[in-house]
């Protein structure tokens, strides 16, 4: 019984604080939720994201969406790739406010289930074809700058990012991979 009033007591005397607490670090939290397109030299990646912030100097990422390769023939194993798939990205960003703006960095990454259609010897007798399952996983870092449109949450920002694609695992014959430059446009809202 005395057991039960001490815990009692302490949970009454200290809810006010925590209560007060979980009000200042909601206060601070943002979530953002937006869109980014992304190209590079092979492709595009369009997603739907979320960043988590923590404070106003860094964040998490979160996104989801589709990657549309058409690797002509960047491939050393193939003479044509086109192909395409569904994946996710989990990042870490810091962001550095700079006039009416921010400045982020940030390491992604992304792991992407492609299925790569290939030819080879396109119009000759001996010509081959078939289609490549890949387990894709692309680390990423990123540099960009994202101003507020209008001074609204709305915010729109560019980047760059570079890369490398690496096949985790294959099925089928194989398929492109290899560093990677990117440029990355992106809108987003952030609810506070």
């Amino acid at each position: 019984m005395r057991i039960a009033l001490i815990i009692i007591y302490l949970i009454s005397f200290h809810l006010p604080f925590y209560s007060q607490a979980m009000e200042i670090v909601q206060k601070d939290r943002m979530v953002g939720l937006g869109l980014t397109f992304q190209w590079y030299p092979a492709g595009i990646i369009a997603t739907a994201n979320a960043e988590v912030y923590s404070g106003h100097k860094s964040s998490i990422l979160f996104r989801i969406g589709g990657n549309f390769a058409n690797r002509k023939d960047f491939s050393h194993w193939n003479d044509n790739e086109k192909g395409n798939g569904f994946g996710v990205t989990v990042g870490f960003r810091k962001h550095f406010i700079i006039g009416k703006g921010e400045l982020i960095t940030g390491l992604n990454a992304d792991v992407w289930n492609m299925w790569i259609n290939w030819k080879n010897n396109t119009g000759e007798l001996n010509q081959t074809r078939g289609v490549t399952y890949t387990l894709v996983l692309q680390p990423l870092i990123e540099a960009g700058y994202f101003r507020s449109i209008l001074q609204t949450p709305l915010k729109a920002g560019i980047g760059g990012g570079f890369g490398r694609e690496i096949n985790v695992f294959t099925k089928g014959k194989a398929v492109g991979q290899g560093w990677m430059g990117s440029i990355l446009l992106s809108i987003q809202y952030n609810f506070k």
